[in-house]
């Protein structure tokens, strides 16, 4: 399946998961997340990303597929991706399909990442898919995918292992079917062609990205610690797998693309921003301290965030210090020395705040700075 070339220069989009504030319903966050990609329209951002969680009382983008297209009927040219879809939960063939009708009703606006976490806990895990897939299917379930929204019919088993040089079966060859044997299709999805990314927070989804010759996204938003070595990584990665093309298929070599998540907060001044920027602190110090909850309004005290994670202080700053907050042009000029030091091909934006408004406002803001 082929991927799109390079960009000239970085661009900027929207990373979401759909956060419910104190105070607020969850019918208030759904109404807001269209809201957010309509601004995100106007404003000139490239993707609407969408992330898998589920059970929490945080975040609402538990039916991802159907958000994205919620997002896809709201707006006219934004490119909507799900960043990602947590393939230890859902079976391939649905994912192609459910993608696949997206991509038919919105072509070329669709895009599809995919993880290797559950995106919960244990118990939620074994109520979504009893007998889930193992880990290191991965990258056979992506090439699963691919072979379902490309051209070509699909093969009886699907050699993905092999990519990654584990053991299979001696002869796959025999165990194809004939000509006119039945096969697995995704009606709609097959020729559709969405571009698939692998989502990693570490060197091993960095691996697989750059074993299959597809785009890599990097969690450095609350994993930043290994981002620069999975960035390395999936390059170093890639170009192994380039240089041992042959012939004819230099010419097709993947060329790398990356997109990396950032959490960001701009206002109109310094003190604002970081004002603002408290609740997403909070928000971190509960995932860390295992106390979930709707997003926090913001506080003037800098380190209430503490009372969330008592003992645990350092992984939420360790978790955190990826972060931007201040004004327009500040944020602008800090982020594009982050692209131009990791080499980014996109960044996604992740910006919480308690009011909606100033969510928008913080997104607007950073467009604005960014495309000047």
């Amino acid at each position: 399946m082929s991927q799109p070339e390079r960009r000239a220069a970085p661009v900027l989009s929207v990373m979401d998961m759909v956060p419910v504030s104190a105070g607020h319903s969850r019918t208030d966050a759904l109404t807001d997340m269209i809201a957010l990609a309509r601004a995100a329209d106007v404003a000139g951002y490239e993707h609407f990303w969408l992330a898998e969680h589920h059970g929490s009382t945080t975040y609402l983008s538990s039916a991802t597929i159907v958000l994205m297209g919620q997002v896809l009927a709201a707006t006219e040219r934004l490119g909507v991706a799900s960043g990602g879809i947590m393939l230890p939960n859902h079976a391939p063939l649905v994912v192609a399909e459910q993608i696949g009708t997206l991509a038919t009703l919105y072509p070329g606006r669709v895009e599809l990442g995919l993880g290797r976490a559950p995106g919960t806990d244990r118990l939620t895990a074994a109520a979504l898919r009893r007998g889930a897939s193992d880990p290191g299917r991965f990258a056979e379930e992506i090439l699963e995918i691919l072979t379902y929204l490309g051209d070509e019919p699909v093969p009886e088993r699907l050699p993905g292992s092999l990519l990654l040089g584990a053991s299979s079966a001696p002869d796959v060859a025999a165990q194809m079917p004939g000509p006119d044997a039945p096969r697995v299709r995704a009606i709609p999805g097959e020729g559709t062609h969405p571009t698939v990314w692998v989502l990693g927070s570490s060197v091993n989804g960095a691996r697989v990205a750059g074993r299959l010759g597809l785009p890599f996204a990097v969690a450095s938003h609350f994993a930043p610690v290994q981002a620069e070595a999975a960035i390395a990584t999936y390059r170093s990665v890639l170009e192994s797998q380039a240089e041992e093309a042959q012939g004819a298929q230099q010419a097709l070599r993947p060329v790398p693309r990356v997109a990396a998540a950032v959490n960001v907060m701009v206002a109109p001044s310094q003190d604002e921003a970081s004002f603002l920027f408290s609740t997403a602190m909070a928000a971190a110090a509960r995932i860390v301290g295992n106390r979930p909850a709707p997003l926090d309004p913001p506080t003037e005290d800098p380190q209430a965030w503490r009372a969330y994670a008592l003992g645990r202080e350092a992984a939420v700053e360790t978790a955190m210090s990826l972060s931007f907050v201040g004004t327009a042009d500040d944020v602008a000029a800090r982020l594009r020395e982050l692209a131009d030091r990791w080499d980014l091909d996109e960044i996604l934006v992740v910006t919480y705040a308690h009011d909606p408004a100033l969510r928008r406002r913080s997104y607007e803001l950073l467009a604005q700075a960014w495309n000047a």
